[in-house]
């Protein structure tokens, strides 16, 4: 059997992608990686059918590749060597799977919990998603052989998940079966008695099929129309799901078989149905134009039922060879009319996340958190999906997780390797934290996290204090600077201008210091910390803007250019020459909020030649 499915596989390889060196590599890589198991037969013949699923589904190469060296269970270990011998795309979605896997592994208390687990994995990456549904297909085909510890929970999160998944974006082969291969274990009487029905009655019209088929072809040959007939039998699952859905028997569903015609064009199809109408009687209130009025998940045919000329009722799908292969490939099909090369961006992605994004709202009530637009999902290494706001960092995570792992937050890593403690999440990564009891929060933590816990506990733990008079004080504050109060200074430290988050320091009884929140002279003071903030101003402040760029003529005057069309005032400017060909400016400006800088520093990053541009 291995030999006839290697022989099958590497034909079809060849087929698909000119050649089959590569999937050998691949079949010589699992060998060797199985070499000390026991079980090396189990695992090539896994990636094998593995890898033929994904051919079967119009994937590309390094999907497949991914899929045929992924079974063994140590490959991990071999990382390094897949890249080496694969490539960066092959090692990244191998990478991608095997930590969802992990992931997914440690049981979720709720539903919720493992729907938020797939976000993270559909969110990632297109390709990884079909991926670990292959694979998921691929286990509940062997269920029977394989060693999981809870069948039933996993049979059941294929029902409620990992189907309705595969459905809603697209992958019509993996939802079918899946459904199909489920109903069959979890209720295993009721799939008897309606596929042993089913059997019953495609047996007793098999001749009459045959018959209309080739009336059809007649018909179409007579009206010189291209065409493709195929027939299909409705999944014992998708019979059950229409007759409790009716509440009818089965002699009542029309579609039980059905007959494929595939045409040229739009135009074709309705000159099909009506020649189909003219040849066989039409059963009442049994046509559907979704070509017209496609369904939900932009499926698109036109469905005639008809009664055959020995009475049964048979139903005619008409498609042209696009709409089919949207039905058989799903999201795939997409690819697949792009003029040879798969476009990696899937137009820009924007089916893909129309329809996940649908996916999400309807699987729960929770439809606040939208995976493409403002949240992300990460991972604890154990599993846990931490839902975070775009631009989130190290430290939102650490506080999201815990409290005390915020406020105790030393060090971490994404995905395994060492970052900073401001390093921004992205969807998919995971993200370990390492605590110490002598680490404590900064101040300068609050000018770059993004939760509202986040800051809340920062805050706390550092005892900025918020007193019953802090609204007054902040209206005083505003009100003070704008008349230069003597009382109440802005800090020359950290220059704090209106938009920044700021800290007021008591510096004596009557005096208060108004300090950016990131300000570490202001941390490392011992004066009292009092809350305070902004109100509407129409003064200027003073700013220090440090513009790093490569040497080149003309620089200095296209970035005081730049600067004197927004209108700023520039009070100095000084040029630093450093070494590598390099120059350091720095600009004095007075500006009235921080969203004028902001927009500055987004002007001022385009000017040919800038490295990097900041507040001193």
């Amino acid at each position: 059997m291995e030999s006839d499915l290697k022989r099958d596989f590497l034909k079809k390889f060849e087929s698909e992608f000119g050649s089959v060196k590569e999937a050998e590599k691949g079949i010589e890589f699992i060998l060797k990686a199985c070499d000390e198991s026991p079980k090396k037969s189990i695992c090539l013949t896994q990636g094998m059918e593995l890898a033929t699923l994904l051919l079967s589904l119009k994937q590309k190469k390094d999907v497949v590749l991914a899929g045929l060296i992924h079974p063994p269970k140590n490959i991990e270990k071999y990382i390094e060597k897949v890249e080496k011998e694969f490539g960066e795309n092959v090692t990244s979605l191998l990478d991608s799977e095997i930590r969802f896997e992990k992931a997914l592994q440690v049981k979720s208390e709720n539903k919720e919990e493992s729907r938020k687990k797939l976000l993270v994995v559909v969110s990632a990456n297109p390709n990884v998603v079909i991926l670990f549904l292959s694979d998921i297909l691929i286990t509940l085909r062997k269920l029977s052989e394989t060693q999981i510890e809870d069948k039933e929970n996993f049979i059941l999160e294929v029902q409620e998940i990992f189907a309705p998944l595969a459905h809603k974006i697209g992958i019509y082969p993996i939802s079918s079966e899946l459904n199909e291969l489920a109903f069959k274990y979890s209720d295993p009487k009721t799939y008897s008695f309606i596929s042993n029905a089913v059997n019953k009655t495609v047996k007793g019209v098999t001749q009459d099929i045959k018959k209309t088929k080739e009336k059809l072809e007649k018909e179409l040959k007579k009206e010189k129309i291209n065409y493709e007939i195929s027939g299909r039998i409705k999944t014992i699952y998708s019979t059950y799901k229409k007759m409790e859905r009716k509440k009818v028997g089965l002699n009542k569903i029309y579609d039980l078989i059905a007959l494929r015609v595939i045409t040229d064009s739009v135009k074709d199809c309705y000159e099909v149905l009506g020649i189909i109408h003219s040849s066989w009687k039409p059963i009442p209130g049994e046509f559907d134009d979704y070509i017209v009025k496609p369904k939900g998940n932009s499926y698109k045919a036109l469905h005639a039922a008809i009664q055959s000329h020995m009475g049964n009722p048979i139903e005619i799908q008409i498609k042209t060879k696009e709409m089919h292969d949207a039905s058989e490939y799903g999201m795939a099909s997409h690819w697949l009319y792009k003029g040879g090369e798969k476009d990696s961006k899937f137009d820009k992605k924007i089916e893909w996340v129309k329809q996940i994004l649908d996916w999400q709202k309807t699987s729960s009530d929770q439809t606040e958190t939208s995976i493409f637009d403002k949240e992300i999902f990460a991972l604890t290494p154990k599993g846990q999906v931490i839902e975070l706001p775009e631009g989130a960092t190290v430290i939102d995570f650490a506080y999201a997780v815990h409290s005390d792992v915020g406020n105790h937050c030393q060090n971490a890593k994404i995905n395994g390797d060492i970052v900073s403690l401001h390093a921004i999440i992205k969807n998919s990564d995971i993200v370990e934290i390492a605590t110490s009891q002598k680490q404590g929060p900064k101040m300068s933590w609050l000018s770059f996290v993004k939760t509202s816990k986040a800051k809340q506990k920062i805050r706390a733990k550092l005892q900025i204090q918020k007193s019953k008079t802090a609204p007054l004080l902040d209206k005083k504050v505003a009100q003070k600077i704008k008349i230069s109060d003597k009382k109440i200074r802005l800090a020359k430290c950290c220059s704090p201008v209106p938009g920044d988050d700021i800290v007021g320091l008591k510096t004596t009884k009557r005096k208060i210091s108004v300090h950016r929140i990131d300000c570490e002279e202001a941390s490392e003071s011992k004066g009292t910390l009092i809350g305070v903030s902004w109100h509407g101003s129409e003064s200027t402040y003073k700013t220090e803007l440090i513009v790093k760029a490569s040497d080149r003529l003309g620089l200095l005057k296209d970035l005081l250019e730049v600067i004197s069309k927004t209108n700023l005032g520039v009070s100095s400017a000084n040029v630093k020459i450093a070494p590598n060909n390099t120059v350091q400016c720095k600009f004095s400006l007075k500006i009235k909020n921080i969203s004028q800088l902001e927009k500055l520093f987004k002007k001022i990053s385009k000017v040919k030649g800038v490295t990097n541009v900041y507040r001193e």
